[in-house]
């Protein structure tokens, strides 16, 4: 089927057809939905080589999933609650606006040349980045492509200080001020003073970040952060359970902990109840990332919810904007967050 037969199905004109195979913004979302549901109809597909070789894209996006860190652990990718929901909602609506999404998976620092690599053999029109590790590898990526990127999890100040001047990149971020400093608060709202934190790594941005403002949350309201209760998870499952052990050995906990992210959370909780400590009789938890899994353990898990579906729509229509309209700079976008109040938290007794 060509185009042509396309448009006279859908009672429109083979531009108009054109400009929806493109995803091009100024088309009525009427008529974009009629001469979608022809071509999904007539299972049409356009013929990407010469889309291609007439400088019009390939309309799909690559998806870099960047894990260099428990390798143990062989669903790391779609058994993780960060990545597995980014991956669906990239996917989910990326094929909304009309794109095909290529998903790679970054095992090893060296293997950011992939990145370039798909790039430059006209694969992808962009690519998002997820799971961003600060080393010399992804900073070469930043500095050197010019190409439509959306990084998530990643320092702003850092990339604007390295960009090419004609890049195009859209930083998107969770507002993990706002998070931690609900968490902090709201324990200390049930009357906890002594709490610690399991902290993620910080050669990513948010593990650092979520570390900052823990400290600076508990200065604010004039408590001591006691190194003995900061325990390094670095966001992998079995690291978290032998901090978590080494301090239940020690013989002296906090009343309450926040964790960075809810699976370091979940196997603190785990490792407790395996020495016996009750959640919330002995020690209340917080997460974070409000992963579907916190709301169906018992007890459920308090955590905050970071906006993955939200995240990932920006990534996708930031990479659209700069791909559509030949945008260039800098964009960051910081999305809100909420915590989620459930079973894991008591008042201080």
């Amino acid at each position: 089927m060509k185009s042509e037969e396309i448009a006279r199905l859908a009672g429109v004109s083979r531009s108009t057809v054109s400009r929806v195979i493109n995803n091009y913004p100024n088309v009525p979302e009427e008529t974009r939905e009629r001469v979608m549901k022809v071509i999904r109809e007539y299972h049409y597909e356009p013929n990407n080589s010469a889309r291609v070789l007439a400088g019009k894209g390939t309309n799909t996006l690559g998806l870099f999933l960047f894990t260099v860190h428990d390798t143990k652990r062989t669903n790391r990718i779609y058994g993780n609650s960060y990545f597995a929901p980014f991956v669906d909602a990239v996917v989910d609506t990326g094929n909304y606006m009309g794109y095909y999404i290529l998903v790679h998976t970054i095992y090893d620092p060296s293997d950011c040349c992939r990145i370039k690599q798909t790039f430059q053999q006209k694969r992808i029109d962009g690519g998002i980045i997820v799971g961003t590790e600060r080393n010399r590898e992804i900073q070469d990526i930043i500095r050197e492509l010019s190409y439509p990127l959306a990084i998530v999890d990643y320092d702003p100040d850092e990339i604007k200080g390295i960009m090419q001047e004609d890049g195009s990149i859209s930083v998107i971020n969770s507002n993990d001020e706002k998070g931690i400093n609900a968490c902090v608060d709201y324990l200390v709202s049930l009357g906890h003073t002594e709490i610690g934190l399991i902290e993620g790594r910080d050669s990513t941005y948010s593990g650092l970040m979520r570390s900052i403002y823990f400290k600076a949350r508990m200065a604010h309201h004039g408590l001591k952060v006691d190194d003995h209760f900061i325990l390094k998870g670095d966001f992998i499952v079995s690291s978290t359970s032998k901090a978590v052990s080494k301090l239940v050995k020690s013989g002296r906990l906090p009343t309450a902990i926040i964790s960075a992210n809810d699976d370091m959370a979940l196997a603190a909780i785990d490792t407790f109840k395996a020495h016996h400590i009750r959640v919330p009789e002995d020690i209340s938890i917080i997460g974070y990332d409000d992963a579907p899994v916190s709301a169906m353990v018992k007890p459920a898990l308090t955590t905050v919810q970071v906006p993955f579906f939200d995240m990932a729509q920006q990534a996708v229509k930031s990479l659209s904007g700069f791909i559509e309209s030949n945008q260039q700079g800098l964009q960051v976008y910081n999305m809100d967050v909420k915590l989620i109040t459930r079973e894991s938290c008591n008042q201080r007794k």
